[in-house]
């Protein structure tokens, strides 16, 4: 027989943390769209990855990683936007990306490639995004 293997208490925050940031990002998706009626609006959320947001001007928050407690990201910096409930990160040079799934539902890439893994937790988890989504939810 097998023996099974014994998880740590940081291993079971870590999973619980996890849990929590994904229903977070589930309810502020489920949540955000649920006001506005018809989704068959065609002036609705529409990606515009080919445009550049201004980050000295009024486009979007300019972020860092010195802003927040845990930085998310593989890129030091970039501009965090909301529209209608879409949060997006653009990094300087690099395009637009989802952050929630209402703006992947939109057409954005998601944030997969810059998001940085989480070194301490390992087995692939990725760094707590939910300090950084909660910021561009305020931007709405």
């Amino acid at each position: 027989m097998t023996e099974r293997r014994q998880y740590s208490r940081g291993e079971w925050i870590s999973a619980g943390v996890f849990v929590v940031v994904v229903l977070a990002a589930f309810a502020a998706c489920s949540s955000s769209g649920s006001d506005s009626g018809s989704n068959d609006d065609p002036q609705a959320v529409r990606p515009t990855h080919a445009r550049k947001t201004d980050t000295a001007g009024g486009d979007g928050l300019p972020v860092t990683a010195s802003r927040f407690t845990e930085w998310p990201f593989t890129v030091s910096a970039g501009v965090l936007t909301c529209t209608a409930g879409a949060v997006i990160f653009e990094p300087a040079g690099g395009p637009r990306y989802a952050v929630n799934g209402t703006a992947k539902d939109s057409g954005y890439p998601d944030i997969s490639p810059i998001w940085a893994d989480d070194k301490e937790l390992g087995y692939g988890l990725k760094v707590d995004i939910s300090e950084v989504l909660n910021k561009g939810l305020s931007l709405c």
